[in-house]
């Protein structure tokens, strides 16, 4: 029998072995190295890495302008790769126009005004609101553009999450103490076109559970109010209690007890090393953070 060569893709001196429908960008993630990402879809561009060597499916080019293409430019998140890559980080000089930076603002935009009939009218008939939101999320999980930002995080414990939010904005009651939209999504790159493209999701949900017009207005009200602090084009540090704090990178840390791979699901005794990336989460055991091909 043949064996296969998986395909192993070097960046910044390590190599590392991209697994069965691995992107290269999750295996970089995999390994402990630091690459710029967000959206991990090909919508925001945050990825963006340069091929010195190697084949680049046209995919992973698609959206970018014609001098990024011409000099190799792709997303990572989008290229799993046929062979072998080397690859280089972005260089400023490359960049014809750089994006123009939306600075943070130095508050969270408050709550909007409450809407409690809305809240009763939608539970005359069962509880519609939940029934809103459940629908909504389907579609979002199996979205291409979207699912990536929940990657890891389970659809009921959003759904509950969101449900909550909701309650607090229609009825006032402070139920809710989750993060609220601006740290929540601080570093998610989130455009206006992909803005649009959740609320479009949104309406069929809407539409689905058989809200009238008047309804669906006020409810996207709502949705609205907040879009200034989660449209983006840059990722925003987290602000909490008037500081920015900042969940970034990777590192290693020892833990006193056992865990479960977030890539392999193989059982990591107490007392291993093992690499952490701070802003997602997920850990990676040796096997994993090392590059090398599972065996």
């Amino acid at each position: 029998m043949t064996e296969t060569h998986a395909p192993v893709v070097t960046y910044m001196g390590r190599s590392v072995a991209v697994r069965t429908n691995e992107t290269v960008l999750n295996a970089l993630l995999r390994a402990g190295i630091e690459v710029p990402f967000s959206c991990k879809a090909g919508s925001c561009q945050t990825c963006l890495l340069k091929c010195l060597e190697g084949e680049l499916p046209e995919r992973t080019q698609r959206g970018l302008s014609e001098t990024l293409r011409a000099k190799s430019y792709f997303m990572p998140c989008r290229c799993k790769p046929a062979g072998d890559m080397q690859l280089a980080p972005v260089n400023a000089d490359d960049l014809l126009a750089e994006k123009a930076s939306a600075a943070p603002t130095e508050s969270e935009i408050p709550y909007p005004e409450t809407d409690p009939a809305l809240w009763m009218e939608l539970q005359q008939d069962g509880d519609k609101v939940r029934k809103i939101l459940e629908a909504f999320y389907d579609m979002v999980y199996a979205d291409e553009q979207l699912a990536p930002f929940f990657e890891n995080v389970q659809k009921e414990h959003v759904t509950d999450k969101q449900y909550v939010f909701m309650k607090r904005c229609l009825l006032g009651e402070k139920v809710y103490f989750g993060n609220r939209p601006r740290n929540a999504h601080h570093w998610m790159i989130i455009s206006d076109e992909l803005m649009d493209h959740r609320q479009a999701l949104m309406l069929k949900s809407l539409r689905a559970n058989g809200l009238t017009q008047d309804q669906i207005d006020r409810w996207v009200r709502f949705e609205e109010h907040f879009r200034g602090d989660i449209v983006k084009q840059e990722t925003w540090p987290k602000r909490m209690g008037g500081q920015d704090i900042v969940f970034e990178g990777v590192g290693q840390e020892v833990f006193p007890i056992a865990l479960i791979c977030d890539y392999c699901h193989a059982e990591i005794p107490a007392g291993t090393t093992v690499v952490v990336h701070h802003r997602r989460g997920l850990v990676s055991c040796p096997a994993c953070a090392s590059g090398a091909p599972l065996t």
